[in-house]
């Protein structure tokens, strides 16, 4: 092999190289999902890992998530928590909106209040194991902790026989008290 064959054959193979992306973890999109089982709360956005998660119900679409789980994995969740939801300081409900629904100057200062209550969090945590993905359900508990379900086997584990908000709890560990801070 000349030396100019060697050299194509070294550049070729370093391109290849590096369009398999050697270091970087292969990935799959997953939907995503909050559970909320903390009652008189409402969850206001999520983040896992910097990708938005929905938070208002049902199924959002995506998140990446590394196609095969490595020990020592954690995620970080950050999210905003209505600790009151409906309600003000003094348990002051909202005014009225205008009939078509749109805002009143009353209704704006409102929110204003309210809006002024909600909680910022933020948490890591370790990434339980998964074998087969099915998609990404952050499950809140008390105590502002948060669990990861990647797995399909922990799916039906956590929610089968259509498990109520205590029973899931329960199923993850989760605590009825938390600690005076």
């Amino acid at each position: 092999m000349t030396r100019v064959q060697l050299t194509s054959l070294l550049l070729f193979l370093a391109n290849l190289a590096a369009c398999q992306g050697f270091g970087q973890p292969q990935t799959v999109g997953a939907g995503a999902s909050v559970v909320n089982t903390v009652p008189n709360t409402t969850i206001v956005s999520v983040y896992y890992n910097g990708q938005g998660v929905s938070s208002g119900g049902g199924e959002g679409c995506c998140v990446s998530l590394p196609a095969k789980w490595k020990p020592g994995m954690t995620a970080t969740v950050e999210w905003v928590k209505d600790p009151s939801p409906g309600v003000n300081p003094g348990g002051v409900k909202p005014p009225a909106r205008n009939t078509n629904g749109s805002s009143t100057p009353e209704w704006e200062k409102w929110m204003d209040i309210h809006e002024a209550n909600y909680t910022r969090h933020s948490v890591t945590i370790p990434v339980p194991k998964y074998e087969k993905i099915s998609s990404l359900v952050l499950v809140f508990l008390p105590c502002n902790e948060v669990y990861p379900l990647i797995d399909s086997k922990e799916h039906s584990r956590v929610f089968g026989g259509n498990a109520m908000k205590p029973e899931i709890m329960r199923r993850l560990g989760g605590k009825n008290i938390c600690p005076k801070p």
